[in-house]
């Protein structure tokens, strides 16, 4: 059995910044086998999709649609099929990887196969032009213009009833791609964590700028800055009003920003360069990081069909919802998700109507709490502090405001209930927690109830992790995400 992808359609550019050559480097020891050539039968160790650093060439990194969305998880497979071809042998011009390192369900007729089917036909109908200049006018500039892959296809061994994944890229462009003289150096392991394309395309741009004596990226006009990270042409942003610079430094510049600074190793801090009181260019300083801030569940997978599942038990239609996953970011769907899912699960509110409904509400809305005194985080931190501050110190104040957020959030939750529901949280709170506490502050609650503040504290932290449980760092860079947008 197999499925065979060609075409051409979509229309994107690709181009390169500041060229610098960086010293070649080996990959990290594989955990599983995943790639060989077509030409040979025999299975080769390639690459590991959660260990392995990709070599990307500059040309590839900044990639501007003219036509078509680029999203996350079309960055993500093509990443991953480079890490591929570049480890394989170099002869023969097809490479193969196993479906299951790319999707959990590999069978060939499976729901998540159908998600890899949609993303290689869009990468082999993406075309792309690269260039070797930056927007500036330099002599000795070279263009030229090809597809993501020139084709694909899904083929199941009778044998050993594997799926495979074979490809190739066009041959103008397949040796700068696989054996690029000037290129970043990508960890496919923080890929796995970022969830949104304008933080994966930020990563990927500002990670080439680690070494680089100035640490400072391309100083660039914003309006260069916005196809890139948005993943969407010009031709395609929205109504004119909406494409003014807070708006895409509040929908994509500070959400990409916080996410990489939380979930990878670098750190990375906006300059703005204004003309007047208007922001005219850009451009990043890049600093390094011992370790992430936050480590989030490493899913192995490029694609996570979970999302899609639960989409699916919503009661929305198959199709419909890998439609969903295959155009939205990760991360909003996932707050839609919980958003939706919590207010399905509430007792003391009147019943939802349309989930569904509800849930693409939320998503096309970009769903993010309402927060109101909580400052930015952590992007939004002074430089000099933030670089100078140690990841544990950053996630005790990022908890500590999560915190603060989730309070807020189980009062309204309580004020809510009736008052039969109070008196019983207020009784259970009172025979776990109240016992535990300070003679100061039992003694407080005893006499003034909520009207203390410090028993209010006490109270609304036991009911927010009675109701939520304890924060996992997924939800901490949610939070981070929907704050730095609130912002």
């Amino acid at each position: 059995m197999y499925a065979h992808i060609t075409g051409y359609g979509e229309h994107v550019v690709l181009d390169a910044h500041h060229h610098r050559r960086y010293p070649s480097v080996k990959l990290l020891p594989p955990t599983r086998r995943m790639a060989t050539k077509r030409a040979k039968k025999t299975d080769v160790d390639v690459v590991s999709a959660s260990s392995a650093e990709l070599r990307k060439a500059v040309e590839a990194i900044a990639i501007q649609p003219k036509s078509g969305k680029i999203t996350l998880l079309t960055r993500k497979l093509f990443n991953v099929l480079l890490a591929v071809a570049q480890q394989a042998d170099d002869s023969g011009d097809t490479y193969r990887a196993l479906l299951s390192d790319i999707v959990a369900n590999s069978a060939f007729d499976s729901n998540d196969t159908a998600l890899v089917k949609e993303h290689l036909r869009r990468m082999v109908s993406v075309q792309v032009e690269w260039s070797t200049g930056t927007s500036s006018q330099k002599p000795g500039r070279k263009w030229g213009i090809s597809t993501l892959i020139a084709d694909a296809e899904i083929l199941e061994d009778p044998a050993t009833r594997r799926v495979w994944v074979e490809f190739s890229f066009a041959p103008k462009i397949k040796k700068k791609l696989l054996d690029p003289v000037q290129y970043a150096r990508l960890s496919l392991q923080f890929q796995s964590q970022l969830r949104s394309s304008a933080g994966l395309a930020l990563y990927e741009i500002c990670v080439r700028y680690l070494t680089n004596p100035s640490h400072l990226t391309m100083r660039e006009p914003w309006e260069w800055w916005r196809p890139i990270l948005s993943g969407t042409p010009d031709t395609e942003a929205g109504d004119e009003a909406k494409r003014e610079y807070k708006y895409f430094k509040r929908d994509y510049l500070r959400p990409a920003i916080a996410e990489v600074n939380a979930v990878t190793n670098i750190f990375v801090e906006l300059i703005e360069h204004r003309e007047g009181r208007r922001v005219a260019e850009i451009q990043f300083r890049v600093t390094e990081r011992k370790q992430p801030m936050l480590a989030l569940d490493e899913h192995p997978n490029v694609f996570d069909s979970t999302l899609v599942d639960r989409m699916v038990k919503l009661g929305i239609p198959l199709k419909e919802a890998q439609t969903l996953y295959a155009d939205s970011e990760e991360n909003r769907i996932r707050a839609a998700l919980q958003m939706t899912e919590q207010r399905m699960r509430s007792t003391t509110l009147p019943p939802v109507r349309s989930a569904p409904a509800l849930f693409k509400d939320a998503l096309k809305k970009g769903y993010a709490p309402p927060v109101e005194s909580v400052d930015t985080l952590p992007s939004g931190m002074p430089a000099a502090k933030a670089v100078a501050a140690q990841p544990d110190d950053l996630k005790a104040r990022l908890l500590s405001e999560f915190s603060a957020f989730r309070r807020k959030e189980a009062k309204v939750l309580y004020e809510e209930q009736g008052d039969a529901e109070r008196e019983v949280a207020r009784e259970s709170f009172e025979s776990e927690v109240l016992p535990t506490m300070g003679s100061h502050l039992r003694d407080d609650w005893r006499k003034r109830g909520l009207d203390s503040k410090l028993a209010e504290t006490a109270f609304f932290d036991w009911l927010a992790q009675k109701t939520w449980g304890e924060p996992t760092d997924g939800d901490l860079l949610s939070f981070t995400l929907n704050q730095s947008r609130a912002a």
